[in-house]
């Protein structure tokens, strides 16, 4: 006497299908609908574009933005640090 039951064909009692497909969002409701929406680009392919080149041209900002500022000063020795060594 033997059980010959696949997994397939196993189910529990109130099984849900809890690990299926996400719902898909609509079209107005995340970063690159609203884009969409506000006409900078006239599909979500588009948008995802224009939200690249939006990073890119930050990084670049924020790149010259500190390269000008961590290399402008000169950096003073302290009187200390002066004497050291020195007789």
């Amino acid at each position: 006497m033997g059980y010959t039951y696949r997994m397939t064909d196993l189910q529990f009692e109130n099984q849900t299908n809890e690990f299926g497909r996400p719902p898909e969002a609509s079209s107005g409701t995340d970063i690159t609908g609203k884009i969409v929406q506000w006409g900078l680009a006239s599909n979500r392919e588009q948008a995802q574009y224009v939200l690249i080149a939006v990073a890119i041209a930050a990084l670049i900002i924020a790149f010259f933005v500190y390269s000008r500022s961590s290399g402008s000063g000169a950096v003073e020795q302290s009187p200390f640090l002066q004497n050291t060594g020195q007789q």
